[in-house]
């Protein structure tokens, strides 16, 4: 009863004129001065909401024509009855889900295409939806060949170095080589399809132990550390100064790829997924080189994965947890202006088809979100053949109540 009249009241508001879900200080002007002050608070500053889904091309793919033309349908209508304003839209295949593309869906000089369907997509989704499409891409984690440099790990207990298995595997940011093709992939992209924005994907990492490949430690040495990981991890200074160094030239790749795909889209906008715990715990930039500070200073947005079940958050610490997350953004000079929050709609750890979000605890997490002053969210995956989350009760909690715009 009580979310019904939440939802309700809300709906009036923004009837009225606020454009974004009304936040605690958004009630707070309108109980000290009305509706206009609800106005007045709406148009001093405020930046107009971003509401997003998080698109896998890979089920949009069929190598059936007709089926895939009524899948593409499928997930137009859906966003249109969303009302969001914002795709990101998977322009790489892993079909295999094994965190590495193989294969992308747009011509290119570097890798197999699957089909060239990204700029299909991409175009009928801003024409027939009305949305602002980012590509969706990795930042390091193709499949380039064994002649390609990958980031390798030391392993402090048998002193090997290689990949480690349980990570993302990734193309060396210090191979020059695999940098060419990764910025040459980004480049043929913009050029493929008319796109407003990149996101960059999760994988751009290195753990406290990565990279020790030949490229990798070579720079190392150029730039003042010594000539091994275990050397540089044996001095708290250095391993600070090393820590540093890897989350700024991890971004300044990206920054790269970014400045070059905007020679042929000027108007690029810039969005990279971080992991909850650079917010929770500023520390594990150790584990990730990912800095929060430095993406707000980088990028358009910052797309955290506040997913709770997928970082085990029990259920009763789960709101404690999101509003934390946003008391961190808030705290942060154009946080909550930068941020995305994106929630997850169906629980990893499950192994069964009924993997779903209950649809009470998703509307929940978007409440709650709104209410602690988010103004931007939205969620990964989408299952728009089995209607995963729910299509009309995410009209209900995420949709806008202005007409799309481009953001």
């Amino acid at each position: 009863m009580k979310t019904r009249l939440f939802l309700a009241l809300t709906a009036a508001l923004v009837a009225l004129g606020f454009a974004a879900w009304p936040s605690q200080a958004a009630w707070a002007a309108l109980l000290s001065g009305g509706i206009a002050g609800l106005k007045a608070a709406a148009a001093n500053g405020k930046a107009a909401p971003l509401r997003m889904v998080q698109v896998d091309l890979d089920y949009v793919y069929d190598p059936d024509a007709a089926q895939e033309t009524h899948n593409l349908d499928a997930l137009i209508a859906r966003l249109r009855e969303m009302k969001i304003n914002t795709v990101f839209l998977q322009a790489f295949s892993d079909a295999a889900a094994a965190g590495v593309a193989k294969s992308v869906y747009f011509p290119n000089r570097f890798l197999p295409v699957r089909q060239d369907l990204f700029a299909r997509v991409a175009r009928a989704l801003k024409k027939q939806a009305g949305v602002a499409v980012y590509g969706w891409m990795p930042v390091l984690s193709f499949d380039f060949g064994r002649q390609i440099d990958r980031v390798e790990a030391w392993n402090p207990k048998t002193g090997k170095i290689a990949p480690d298995p349980k990570a993302y595997q990734r193309i060396s940011p210090f191979d020059a080589e695999g940098r060419k093709r990764i910025i040459g992939l980004y480049e043929d992209l913009a050029r493929a399809a008319p796109i407003d924005g990149i996101l960059f994907h999760d994988d751009a990492t290195m753990s406290d132990f990565e990279d020790a490949s030949p490229a990798a430690m070579a720079t190392y040495q150029k730039a003042g550390f010594p000539a091994s990981i275990a050397e540089i991890r044996a001095h708290p200074r250095l391993m600070a100064r090393w820590i540093e160094f890897k989350t700024g030239l991890l971004t300044g790749f990206t920054e790269e790829l970014a400045a070059d795909m905007r020679k042929i889209r000027p108007h690029l906008k810039t969005a990279r997924n971080i992991y909850a715990r650079l917010l929770t715990e500023p520390k594990s930039e150790a584990w990730f080189a990912q800095s929060y500070p430095e993406f707000l200073k980088a990028y358009d947005y910052t797309a955290v994965e506040a997913m709770p079940d997928m970082e085990n958050i029990p259920p009763a610490g789960q709101k404690k947890w999101l509003s934390k997350l946003v008391a961190v953004a808030a705290s942060m000079h154009d946080g909550l202006r930068k941020t995305i929050f994106e929630l997850q709609s169906v629980d990893w750890r499950v192994k069964t088809a009924a993997r779903a979000i209950p649809a009470k605890q998703f509307d929940g997490q978007v409440i709650l979100l709104a209410d602690k002053g988010a103004m931007n969210f939205g969620y990964y995956p989408d299952d728009f053949v089995a209607n995963v989350p729910n299509a009309r009760a995410l009209h209900r909690v995420l949709s806008l109540p202005t007409p799309a715009y481009q953001p």
